[in-house]
């Protein structure tokens, strides 16, 4: 009986809320201004927040894998701390210019979060540039160890 009660109370919320009351000079299928304007409304606002979710989300990747180059490339510099003489100079150099492309990467990413609006999609593609550029770099300096 209880269960009969509780189907009977949702039946009449799903009647009610898929009633929706048209003014009586309206004919089904017509398109009010005030219909346009309220959807496009609508249509702005959903762009914009997915705009701002699409930069979160594209921001927070970038982050942990900067965090995880960082890892890789103290690895790297400390299995390269055991060379000596020219190696070591050149050593040096591969990780000076690598640790500068992962200084890079991370400028570009402070940029992104300063970013605003639909301008964030421009400082973007110059952050996966020079994560591009900065992945490229660690392989080069990986293989040469």
């Amino acid at each position: 009986m209880k269960n009969l009660s509780w189907m009977f109370i949702l039946a009449v919320l799903l009647a009610a809320v898929g009633c929706e009351q048209r003014p009586a000079d309206r004919m089904p299928g017509t398109v009010t201004p005030e219909d346009v304007s309220r959807d496009a409304s609508q249509a702005a606002e959903t762009a914009v927040e997915y705009s701002k979710q699409a930069k979160e989300d594209f921001q927070k990747s970038l982050e942990v894998r900067i965090e995880q180059m960082d890892a890789k490339i103290a690895t790297l510099r400390e299995k390269g701390s055991e060379l000596k003489d020219e190696a070591k100079v050149n050593w040096d150099r591969k990780m000076a210019d690598l640790e500068a492309k992962r200084d890079a990467a991370r400028a570009k990413l402070a940029e992104v979060g300063d970013s605003s609006g639909e301008a964030w999609k421009d400082v973007r593609d110059g952050a996966q540039s020079a994560w591009d550029e900065l992945e490229k770099a660690f392989r080069d300096a990986s293989q040469e160890f």
